[in-house]
């Protein structure tokens, strides 16, 4: 499947969630979860910057889904790590990622409980290029419509002139 294909896929599945024209992550994953009847958990994720470690990781439990995003990154890339994460339930991808059982209980689970796992760390199989794809479809049709501040600001304190102008000084002058 090329590019554009791909991307008219994922449009067509975010639409089939029916969000709101303007929608949060949290709209999202509600959507998704509605859709699948179970829970869809988020929590922190910390890799301390580790090479080759995930910034977000997918389990699937009988009971739910949980979303480890990193915590160490911009609010902004963690939105994206959780689109390209709920990409991956969407898509209903099988899961690529193994780790041990010492791994799976340091971040507090069962490890007889994890039925599939996907981790972000790179893009070369097909789910992890499609869910890449369909993160920025969804980024992309979040951010829709809505205004961008100006980048040369006309008028008042945010103007170009006010930010570069010369500090006005009081006279200093002791008579």
């Amino acid at each position: 499947m090329d590019l554009e294909q791909l991307r008219a896929a994922c449009e067509a599945r975010v639409e089939a969630l029916r969000l709101p024209h303007r929608f949060s992550t949290r709209d999202l994953r509600d959507a998704v979860a509605d859709q699948r009847g179970r829970p869809i958990i988020l929590r922190p994720l910390s890799t301390l910057g580790a090479m080759d470690a995930p910034c977000g990781i997918r389990l699937e439990t009988p009971d739910a889904d949980l979303l480890f995003y990193e915590e160490a990154t911009s609010p902004l890339h963690q939105n994206h790590i959780l689109a390209h994460e709920i990409s991956h339930i969407i898509c209903d991808h099988p899961g690529s990622l193994e780790l041990d059982r010492d791994t799976l209980r340091a971040i507090g689970f069962d490890p007889t409980l994890v039925q599939r796992m996907s981790g972000r760390t790179g893009y070369t199989s097909e789910d992890e290029r499609e869910a890449e794809v369909m993160a920025s479809v969804i980024r992309q049709l979040m951010y829709r419509g809505r205004e961008s501040p100006s980048s040369r600001p006309a008028s008042g304190a945010e103007s170009w002139d006010a930010l570069f102008a010369e500090p006005h000084r009081k006279n200093r002058h002791r008579k």
